[in-house]
């Protein structure tokens, strides 16, 4: 098998989407792209795994990765042994031109159902296999844009997820011929009909641009858009930061891990920025004995590299040091924190694994916070942030409409739950106290439990924003489930202003929340102001105030 370093682009993505479907299952083959397509026995090592994983997708990868006997061209016969041709280029020059020939002749697919078979209108098929699919007819019911955080995964499958539950017998998602562009399918086989949406992921600004260029019915985005992008489609779309269009599609969270024996539990972020633009280059600068401090970093092409370096590298003002070793695969990266005493490396919350999570503060003295689920959902861990979809304010199609209704949904969430995020599904838990809390504080949760959301506001007004607003349905459904329970309301402000001031107008946003709840039924217990109590972010920041305005919700 020749190194496939030069192979279609078709046939690269293939090998990446096995390499991520591996790195799940905790393949001891995976390693990075590059690698793989360098190397033609660690390429057969994964193929081989594979094939005999006895799961569908892995399997099925594999075939269309490795050319089946009846298409792999034989040599010609009669050439003679010693001939002084480069028989290394020959085998090569065949594979690739097999693989080209192979490939214009059967369909490229991935499925995220194994019984869908993997087809592609525009490739030829089988056609007493397909006739019934080739009737069917295509309509692109919508067109997604924007950030690759959500395009990589949640998108695609809660698209798949919300057509299936609309009718669709079968689902996939066709890779185009642009990198970081698909088409996701659902046949309707009852009513003739194939439902389309197009799926480009290149980054959260695309979402606004091809918004203002007409190119795109909805945006997803990876940070909450800018007044400017607010101002400037107004006239053609509405307001996209008004409730009914802002959407919050789900929450992404990063751990910063090292090593298990590593004496340290919390950084401020201030302090991994250091660490991570070359700064702090030995552990004895923070306390630890002498050793060099060994940087792992995910690669430029990652969702999770764009987070950190939005979070915590230009939150700081620094750029990630070129000494810093890059990973295409979170997994490795973990396994490697979890190998070595000296390392340092940040990856997505599923992928912790062996290592050690650190709890991070957002500034000296605010409370140092460890990743979870739930310290995510609350929003209260420093880098966690938002997703989101825009939704025009006249969608395109009532299929758009209905679509963007299911991802918000609790169904919607499962799915977000299901690719590795943190959905906004609502769940009770008993955390554990920090030393130092408001006595009164303690007093009160004492034998409660806390719910995974906190209500925070507008700027400067007892407005709910717009993921307030929805989480505020869903702790009345909650409620709804538990009638024994009921609900405690805790006001916070920021440390700005006169302290006995703040401690009112933090009751007074906790009273905000209970007059809603009281007009769907819902009487808290307790509703009770702590003032700039208990930072969860910097004061110094209008970001970090904004997270510091907030109401937690517990129940009895």
């Amino acid at each position: 098998m020749a190194s496939t370093r030069n192979a279609p682009e078709q046939t690269q993505q293939l090998i990446w989407q096995l390499k991520l479907q591996s790195d799940r299952h905790g393949s001891v083959h995976s390693t990075k792209l590059r690698d793989l397509l360098a190397d033609p026995a660690r390429l057969k090592a994964l193929l081989d795994e594979a094939e005999a994983s006895g799961d569908p997708e892995r399997m099925r990868l594999a075939r269309l990765i490795r050319p089946q006997p009846d298409d792999r061209p034989s040599v010609a016969a009669g050439m003679p042994v010693g001939s002084g041709l480069n028989w290394a280029a020959v085998a090569g020059v065949t594979l690739v031109v097999a693989i080209l020939a192979w490939f214009f002749t059967r369909p490229v697919a991935t499925s995220r159902t194994a019984e869908v078979a993997a087809s592609r209108p525009a490739l030829q098929k089988d056609a007493a296999a397909d006739t019934d699919s080739e009737a069917m007819a295509s309509r692109t019911i919508f067109r997604l844009h924007g950030s690759n955080t959500v395009g990589e995964e949640l998108a695609p499958a809660l698209i798949e997820r919300w057509m299936k539950a609309e009718g669709a017998d079968q689902t996939r998602v066709d890779n185009t011929d642009v990198v970081g562009e698909r088409v996701v399918s659902g046949d309707f086989t009852d009513r003739g009909e194939r439902w389309q949406v197009e799926l480009h992921s290149h980054g959260s600004s695309t979402a606004f641009q091809d918004l203002a260029k007409g190119t795109a019915d909805l945006g997803m985005s990876s940070r909450r858009i800018k007044p400017k992008e607010v101002q400037a489609l107004a006239a053609q779309h509405g307001d996209l930061s008004a409730p009914g269009s802002e959407v919050v599609a789900g929450l992404d969270g990063l751990a910063v891990v090292v090593h298990r024996a590593n004496p340290i539990a919390s950084m401020t972020s201030e302090t991994v920025a250091r660490i991570f633009a070359g700064e702090v280059t030995d552990w004895s600068q923070l306390g630890n004995p002498p050793a060099p401090i060994e940087l792992h970093a995910r690669d430029d092409l990652s969702g999770t590299y764009d987070t950190f370096k939005s979070l915590v590298l230009e939150a700081h003002g620094r750029k990630l040091a070129a000494s810093a070793k890059r990973y295409e695969s979170s997994t490795e990266l973990s396994d490697n924190v979890a190998a070595s005493t000296n390392a340092i490396g940040f990856i997505g919350l599923p992928y912790v694994r062996n290592a050690k999570a650190l709890g991070i503060a957002e500034a000296p003295g605010a409370l140092a916070i460890v990743p979870t689920s739930f310290t995510v959902g609350t929003e209260d861990y420093p880098l966690s942030r938002r997703l989101y979809f825009y939704l025009p304010a006249k969608p395109a199609t009532t299929e758009l409409r209905d679509f963007v209704k299911f991802a918000h949904s609790s169904a919607g969430q499962e799915v977000v739950k299901e690719v590795g995020l943190v959905s906004q599904n609502i769940y009770a838990e008993r955390p554990r106290l920090e030393p130092g809390l408001p006595t009164d504080y303690v007093q009160l949760t004492r034998d409660a439990e806390r719910l995974s959301l906190n209500f925070r506001f507008e700027p400067a007004s007892y407005r709910l924003d717009t993921k307030g607003q929805r989480d505020l349905g869903r702790l009345i459904d909650f409620l709804e489930t538990q009638p024994a329970r009921t609900p405690l309301l805790l006001g916070f402000t920021d440390s700005f202003g006169d302290p006995a001031a703040n401690i009112a107008l933090s009751q007074e946003r906790a009273r905000a929340v209970e007059a809603q709840l009281q007009a769907h039924g819902v009487f808290p217990k307790v509703v009770a102001g702590f003032g700039p109590a208990i930072p969860v972010a910097s004061n110094s920041t209008e970001a970090g105030r904004n997270k510091n305005r907030r109401v937690e919700v517990w129940v009895q």
